[in-house]
């Protein structure tokens, strides 16, 4: 397939490379490895087989490619340089690969590439590691103001301040399989006979269109709350806190979802009834029982509500009994708000979704990032 795919290069570039685009490097990975597509939730895997986490790349040229940004966080680091940087950032991409694993149930991580070079296409695997936070050590003579580079002992990292990304040299790279591509000359008149001759009359929706019937069946609600001046924060007696909450002696693992009235308005009929208990699958592939509760509605729980919150505060997070969550833990986690999806009649799944999707979502920009 990846080559029948690269023999359409001419359709997008003029290179003697084949052009593979990312998205269809994941969609094809997962349909012929039977493997879950993680892409869209921009977790540090790109899909998920049995227990082993795929980053899925492909590129031209040089193997110093990009592995994580951090551009939400920003001001917790501009004014480091050096060490104190490669460190902080490090610690961060630790962060993310380490939730990712705890929130899909993934016991180790592994890149597979697909390395365009002219007339032909290689497989190639990687090591995918946390970085050795013990060993960082800043590269001397290389880079600028603004790029760092680092290694820890097994490989070599450089960060762009401009960018906000932290890149990995893929150095140790196992090539697994090379083929050669054919590149159609015309690959124009070969699609149109194919449309011909399978007598294609069907019209084609309009983009807008196929977003709105791809999101009909989902919803995205925040796991924050918002100040008058845009603030970001997690409150300390309720959603994700709401073990500290007053009154009653609570069970330290009882959290719930926001599920505001303006969300309520806007997404009217997708839950059951108040107190209706549905099965809600998480990202692991565990399926607990839920139901929307308290008053006018105004959250989703497990039911008992403890068994969400040992879940995600204690085997995601991992995270001691009696720590609040606030918005910049949040930040380093990557995730601010997740996603509701029905797969049938009191059956749905969620997903913990990066910092900004509520907002992408919404408002339909950026799209195909949040429902492709």
């Amino acid at each position: 397939m990846l080559s029948i795919v690269g023999s359409l290069s001419e359709l997008f570039s003029e290179s003697a490379s084949p052009y593979l685009h990312y998205r269809a490097h994941e969609n094809i990975f997962c349909k012929y490895f039977i493997a879950d597509n993680l892409a869209r939730f921009d977790c540090s895997a790109d899909a998920k087989k049995d227990r082993i986490g795929i980053g899925l790349k492909t590129w031209v040229g040089n193997d110093d490619q990009k592995v994580a940004e951090f551009g939400q966080l920003r001001e917790t680091y501009q004014d480091l340089t050096g060490y104190e940087l490669a460190r902080t950032i490090s610690e961060y991409r630790n962060e993310r690969v380490r939730i990712t694993k705890n929130m899909y149930g993934i016991d180790e991580m592994i890149y597979h590439i697909v390395k365009r070079v002219p007339g032909a296409m290689r497989i190639i695997e990687h090591a995918f590691d946390s970085i050795d936070l013990d060993n960082i050590s800043v590269i001397d003579g290389r880079g600028n103001v603004n790029n760092t580079y680092f290694s820890d002992g097994r490989h070599t990292y450089h960060f762009s301040n401009s960018k906000n990304t932290l890149y990995m040299l893929f150095e140790d790279m196992q090539v697994l399989d090379e083929f050669e591509v054919e590149i159609m000359t015309d690959p124009y008149s070969h699609l149109m006979g194919m449309a011909e001759s399978q007598a294609v009359t069907q019209v084609i929706e309009p983009i807008e269109t196929i977003h709105r019937i791809e999101t009909e069946n989902r919803i995205c609600l925040r796991l924050y709350s918002t100040r008058h001046d845009g603030t970001k924060f997690v409150a300390e007696r309720s959603g994700l806190n709401q073990w500290n909450a007053n009154g009653r002696e609570r069970n330290p693992n009882e959290i719930y979802i926001p599920y505001p009235a303006e969300d309520r308005a806007n997404t009217v009929g997708f839950f059951p009834p108040r107190d209706t208990v549905f099965n809600l699958t998480l990202p692991d592939g565990t399926t607990i029982p839920a139901k929307v509760c308290q008053a006018d509605g105004k959250a989703i729980m497990s039911n008992p509500n403890r068994i969400l919150g040992e879940w995600l505060l204690r085997n995601v997070f991992e995270l001691r009994e009696g720590t609040l969550i606030t918005y910049s833990m949040l930040e380093v986690f990557g995730i601010d708000s997740v996603v509701f999806t029905k797969i049938g009649d009191l059956q749905y799944t969620i997903d913990f979704s990066e910092i900004g999707t509520y907002e992408r979502f919404y408002n339909n920009t950026d799209a195909e990032d949040i429902i492709d």
